[in-house]
């Protein structure tokens, strides 16, 4: 069963609604295309659950367009960082990241907070262990 952010009033859904309670949205008019680009622009609204369910939903769904708006968040919230936001953003790169996420990570892995650092051990062997794999796919091709 999948979780959902309503993409038009932003509720953060029961697992296995099927419309939203606040606002009635039927959850099974969501395109695709149209729910991933709304997970990714939910990654800045200032509701903190909103936040994290749009980075944790971008994850599980292997929302791949997401790792430059993921790794932008990272690099621009600086100042007014909040661990768990950064927990689950790091932990979504490793889900859908490849070289761009991994170097990202690798360089900045002192950076983030001491909560954050065995999730980017485990984010960095997911994406070199799925950037090897794709390599592999491409020399046997």
């Amino acid at each position: 069963m999948m979780r959902y952010i309503c993409p038009v009033c932003f509720k953060i859904a029961e697992i296995g609604e099927e419309k939203c309670s606040n606002c009635g949205y039927d959850f099974k008019n969501i395109s695709d295309d149209d729910y991933s680009e709304k997970l990714i622009k939910a990654i800045n609204h200032p509701d903190y659950n909103v936040a994290y369910m749009a980075a944790k939903i971008i994850g599980e769904l292997k929302i791949k367009k997401a790792e430059k708006v993921l790794i932008e968040h990272l690099r621009n919230n600086g100042g007014k960082k909040d661990p768990y936001i950064e927990q689950i953003i790091v932990w979504a790169l490793g889900e859908i990241g490849e070289e761009e996420s991994h170097r990202f990570l690798l360089e900045n892995k002192d950076k983030f907070s001491v909560l954050t650092k065995n999730i980017i051990e485990n984010s960095l062997e997911k994406i070199k262990t799925r950037v090897a794999n794709k390599e592999g796919e491409s020399i046997g091709k």
